[in-house]
């Protein structure tokens, strides 16, 4: 009895050690860049890496359960851009040229072997492209998740405005700071072509969230116009149209894990 006892003892130790180190290894670090550092979650092994890059507001949550599922393929990277979560703020405004020259120096720091695949998610997407198109050798390929365009950016601001206030107050500091940025990066993102020539697929959610800024039909029929628009420009570009899905339900389930799985063995076939 007392040795029944004592092994139901040591395999409940042995749990709650084994999942204390997963939640160390896996829980996001802080890694230095040079004058501040950078809030990231690096799991999984292998190659090639896939860097996942966050919308306006950032945030580990939202890919969370998507992180891990490819995590089990290969190494994976989620962070905070300056200024976002925990990461240090620099002194530049952060546009996206200034986020790719912190992303390239981040990846070197954790000792992620480029070229890497980049994952982007809305307004995120603008600034992969910036460093796609600034860093092709170090680009294996791209994701595009539901992506924020030029054209429906301006649209918004044009239309909307006064949504689009009532959203940045309630933005976080440092996600305001990228929000008045917002202009540079757009006019950084319109000047970053050609991007190199790499695989990439572009996933649209088409269904209306019945609030802004995907209040309509109409407002989804302009976002996939837009999305259409950045698959005409892409080289090696499949286009993924996901009706069920919203802007905000897309990072969850097949629709976007698989291609991303599927980008991951092309690469890895060619490297």
């Amino acid at each position: 009895m007392r040795k029944r006892i004592w092994r139901l003892v040591s395999l409940c130790v042995l749990a709650l050690v084994t999942s204390s180190i997963a939640w160390l290894v896996s829980r996001p670090t802080l890694i230095s860049i040079g004058p501040y550092r950078i809030e990231a979650r690096i799991r999984g092994k292998g190659r090639p890496t896939v860097v996942f890059e966050s919308g306006l507001e950032g945030g580990f949550a939202p890919y969370a359960a998507l992180q891990d599922r490819i995590a089990e393929e290969t190494q994976t990277l989620t962070y905070e851009r300056a200024g976002l979560g925990r990461s240090g703020s620099g002194a530049q405004p952060p546009t996206a040229e200034q986020a790719a020259r912190e992303l390239r120096v981040l990846l070197g720091v954790a000792g992620i072997q480029p070229p890497v695949i980049l994952v982007c998610y809305s307004a995120g997407c603008l600034y992969t492209r910036v460093f796609a198109h600034d860093f092709p050798a170090e680009t294996a390929g791209i994701v595009f998740v539901d992506p924020m365009t030029e054209d429906y950016s301006d649209r918004m601001r044009k239309l909307t405005l006064g949504e689009w206030r009532d959203a940045e107050v309630k933005m976080s500091a440092g996600a305001r700071r990228e929000l008045a940025a917002l202009p540079e990066t757009l006019d950084e993102a319109r000047k970053a072509w050609p991007l190199p020539q790499v695989p990439s697929v572009v996933i649209t959610a088409l269904k209306p969230l019945g609030q802004w800024p995907f209040q309509s039909r109409a407002d989804m029929d302009e976002w996939l116009r837009g999305s259409e628009d950045l698959v005409g420009r892409l080289p090696q570009v499949s286009h993924i149209v996901l009706p069920q899905a919203t802007h905000q339900s897309i990072l969850q389930g097949e629709g976007v894990t698989k291609p991303i799985l599927d980008m991951v063995e092309r690469v890895k076939a060619v490297d």
